[in-house]
């Protein structure tokens, strides 16, 4: 028992240090570590508690890059990706899709480091928000089914031709509520229990921390520096995916 409370622990500082710097990933790297104590069905409420309250502390750091307007289409998508999601929870091969997206992530990372460049995707106007809002249901959706709601919205802010501090604008308030509408619909379809909830105040400490360390780590790093940290976060999130049981 004791050494299953320090893998926890570790996970969840280890992930909250990670989405600290990068505002991503907490969900991957924290399942990474959680699954090899903690069964699938305990991992996904604990991801979607633990990262509600980490995404929490970072918002309200990076409340002042928030902008609305890029950041509705996403949301009005997650409502109704997201009790999609929650529905399949458990009719959804949950292994398959890990892996699929594993897969999806490194063949990304790997071609996106070959080029010069960050290609950007210019959309404008209706067809902007329209595409917007489908990957924010797709992130709502993977959100309620595997927890890893900020997977795709994350890799799409990269492709816009935002600047760090405008992804993390969208993405990141976007993972903080679809967190907290997942864990409603969790709790209504009677996902959450009492073991759950001691699990989430024992990691309270190591999320605080983690955090904090993470955003110091967000603000020495530029422009360059980010792009690279989050296609190696992709690649290593990826490999993680790939090999989880």
């Amino acid at each position: 028992m004791t050494s299953q409370f320090g893998v926890v622990l570790f996970g969840a500082m280890l992930a909250a240090i990670v989405s600290g710097s990068s505002g991503f990933a907490f969900g991957l790297i924290a399942s990474a570590v959680w699954l090899h104590v903690l069964a699938p069905s305990q991992v996904v409420p604990l991801v979607v508690a633990c990262s509600l309250l980490v995404n929490l502390v970072m918002v309200w750091q990076l409340r002042r890059v928030i902008k609305l307007n890029l950041l509705w289409p996403f949301l009005l998508g997650a409502m109704v990706g997201v009790p999609i999601g929650v529905a399949a929870l458990h009719s959804l091969d949950a292994k398959m899709v890990r892996q699929g997206v594993g897969a999806l992530l490194i063949t990304y990372s790997t071609y996106m480091f070959l080029q010069p460049k960050m290609p950007v995707i210019r959309l404008t106007g209706l067809s902007g928000k329209i595409a917007d809002g489908a990957v924010g249901m797709l992130g709502g959706f993977m959100g309620g089914a595997t927890s890893l709601n900020g997977v795709f919205p994350t890799l799409w802010c990269g492709l816009r031709g935002w600047t760090k501090s405008e992804q993390r604008g969208v993405f990141q308030p976007y993972i903080l509520i679809v967190h907290a509408v997942t864990l409603a619909w969790m709790g209504g379809a009677g996902e959450l229990n009492r073991q759950t909830g001691i699990d989430i105040l024992l990691c309270v400490p190591a999320l605080l921390i983690g955090s904090w360390l993470g955003l110091r780590l967000f603000h020495h790093v530029s422009e360059k520096g980010f792009r690279k940290l989050m296609l190696g976060l992709f690649f290593l999130s990826g490999l993680a995916l790939v090999v989880s049981r």
